[in-house]
């Protein structure tokens, strides 16, 4: 009878030792995931135009150690900048902060002591908070995509609303009609993330200058990823395009005219053999004005 219950209360109490050492375990890990947000949501409220990775890392760790953490918690998985798409966070090569970044992670680690459980050999538990916060595309509008179609090749077809016309590798040789919004238009990926972000900016408008794109920039990829987009409301659809003057053979910039609303229908080919065809929705297109953007947390 003694032997059973001595063995009765060594298990009773070696689940009690358990179930407070993981009660303290549970507080502490909300208290980790509360840090991780609030480091996540103020790490993304810092992106946006001259942003660097030093500026962003040392936003996420200021908000991080005002809440409690260390920065070896913090640094044992550093802060990432990159992109929210469809669900997914894409990150950035490096300690890196691109001008298409929308998303900031943060990862905290910590270790902590056991108050009873060290008496069954387990000294120590490992907790884990991870969160991603990243601004969302401004909502119910269709800004600008960081492309142009010559105004003389669109004058030459006469094509009006709801018909079709193609676009080829022979515009503006050497950039495909890519021009710069906000980003580098030269760099295959970059110019992928601009073209389905829906860029607004207020300083883009008929009779303004914007420099163009150099390279073909993996042009078939990026309007392929616009007919992949099977997500509502559908990259390749209500676009708005620049019209613009004539990109030539090399030229630095092209001056803004107007802008038309397309769907994409269809892609073909590569480099100068390219093509693309569209179906005119709207001639003389407003852009809508910018929206700033809401933060959003995924855990």
């Amino acid at each position: 009878m003694f032997f059973m219950f001595t063995v009765v209360t060594t298990v009773l109490l070696t689940s009690i030792a358990f179930a407070v050492d993981m009660g303290r375990a549970y507080d502490e890990q909300r208290q980790l995931q509360i840090v991780a947000d609030s480091a996540a949501l103020a790490g993304v409220s810092a992106l946006g135009s001259g942003t660097n990775y030093s500026i962003i890392l040392s936003v996420v760790e200021a908000i991080a150690q005002a809440n409690g953490a260390t920065i070896d918690e913090i640094m044992e998985n550093e802060p990432r900048c990159g992109t929210w798409e469809r669900g997914e966070f894409i990150e950035s090569n490096g300690r890196s902060c691109p001008s298409s970044a929308n998303a900031v992670q943060v990862n905290i680690k910590r270790t902590i002591p056991t108050r009873f459980a060290h008496l069954m050999n387990q000294h120590s538990m490992t907790l884990r908070a991870s969160a991603v916060a990243y601004l969302p595309p401004p909502e119910g509008g269709n800004c600008i995509r960081p492309f142009g179609i010559e105004d003389s090749h669109l004058k030459k077809l006469s094509v009006s609303e709801g018909g079709t016309f193609s676009v080829s590798g022979s515009q503006g040789m050497g950039n495909w009609g890519k021009i710069d919004l906000n980003g580098n238009a030269s760099s295959g990926e970059e110019y992928t993330l601009l073209m389905l972000s829906n860029l607004c900016d207020e300083a883009i408008a008929p009779g303004n200058f914007v420099s163009t794109g150099t390279g073909n920039a993996q042009i078939d990829q990026v309007f392929q990823s616009l007919l992949d987009d099977l997500t509502p409301p559908f990259a390749a659809r209500n676009m708005v395009f620049a019209v613009t003057t004539d990109f030539g053979n090399g030229n630095s910039e092209v001056q803004i005219q107007r802008f038309i609303k397309v769907n994409l229908l269809s892609q073909e080919g590569s480099g100068a053999g390219w093509r693309a065809s569209f179906q005119l929705v709207e001639w003389d297109a407003e852009p809508d004005a910018p929206v700033t953007p809401s933060r959003r947390l995924v855990k």
